[in-house]
């Protein structure tokens, strides 16, 4: 695709700001779905301005699909993934490609967006805002906790341990008994059971299972060695970290009551002084009244 270089101060520039989907609710929305829309160039909005080209991702609207994955704590300028993903979404060919603004951060695991200023093949310059990246953990945040195969009933089933997220938890189950690519998904409750009604027949040591959210957290893979139901032990650091995570979520609304409480409680405060204050002039309205009425009948 082509040597990357320095940010050019003058088509583009960087900035320190970090731009996150204030999309905040959970869906149903599966991997495999996100992994075709992705690619699909319809949902770009596109607008040319003298000799150059404006792009727009709606990203608030699709809140997990990224262009290109990092690592977290792992290296930025890295552009290969937005490449290739531009190149089969939006049919461009790239020469040169810079952060305009939001440059890459991998901090934190989770979808943000960046915007990127790049040149084609052509010689035309390119902005392209709101593009999304997925930051992934550096080491495995689900765990596999329990896992049944019950060939007769043809399921499979078990239990994850993961930490609270935003979106709902992608069960994968992969087959590898032929040269044919073949998967399934389901999805994890809430307690992290599932269960996954085999689409084909499946045979022992030829299955295994993945998971992830599709904002940074997953499992390693799993695999279905027998029919038995397999218990597998989960770290206990593991344990206490998504402990943890689960009680964060818990006590934000605890914290969103009591400023709403404070918040009522400086409101009332302030009608009262109004009311208190309306009250002394209407006392003081009705003293120099009567004072008048006095003067005149003297």
């Amino acid at each position: 695709m082509g040597l990357l270089f320095l940010c050019s101060p003058i088509i583009c520039y960087g900035e320190e700001t970090m731009g996150e989907s204030n999309f905040d609710a959970a869906n149903d929305l599966t991997s495999r779905y996100a992994r075709k829309e992705i690619l699909d160039g319809k949902t770009t909005s596109l607008e040319k301005k003298k000799d150059e080209v404006y792009l727009t991702f709606p990203f608030d609207k699709r809140p997990y699909m990224s262009f290109s994955g990092f690592v977290l704590n792992g290296p930025t300028n890295v552009y290969s993934g937005f490449i290739e993903t531009i190149f089969y979404r939006d049919k461009i060919k790239i020469k040169d490609m810079y952060y305009e603004k939001n440059p890459v951060k991998t901090d934190k695991i989770g979808i943000y967006s960046t915007d990127l200023c790049f040149i084609s093949e052509e010689d035309v310059v390119y902005h392209y805002k709101n593009i999304p990246y997925l930051v992934s953990s550096d080491k495995p945040t689900i765990f596999f906790s329990k896992v049944h195969y019950n060939k007769e009933n043809e399921t499979v089933s078990g239990e994850i341990k993961m930490p609270s997220s935003k979106n709902t938890y992608q069960i994968e189950l992969f087959y590898t008994d032929n040269d044919d690519y073949h998967y399934q998904e389901g999805v994890a409750d809430k307690s992290g059971q599932f269960n996954i009604e085999l689409s084909r027949e499946g045979l022992e040591g030829k299955m295994y299972l993945r998971a992830s959210d599709g904002l940074g957290n997953y499992a390693d893979a799993c695999d279905i060695i027998d029919q038995k139901s397999t218990t597998y032990s989960v770290p206990t650091e593991a344990l206490e970290t998504i402990k943890k995570s689960h009680k964060v979520v818990k006590d934000a609304p605890k914290q969103t009551s009591r400023f709403v409480i404070i918040l009522a409680l400086i409101f009332g405060i302030f009608i009262l002084i109004l009311v208190l204050l309306r009250v002394r002039v209407i006392i003081k309205r009705h003293k120099r009244d009567k004072k008048i009425k006095n003067a005149e009948n003297n």
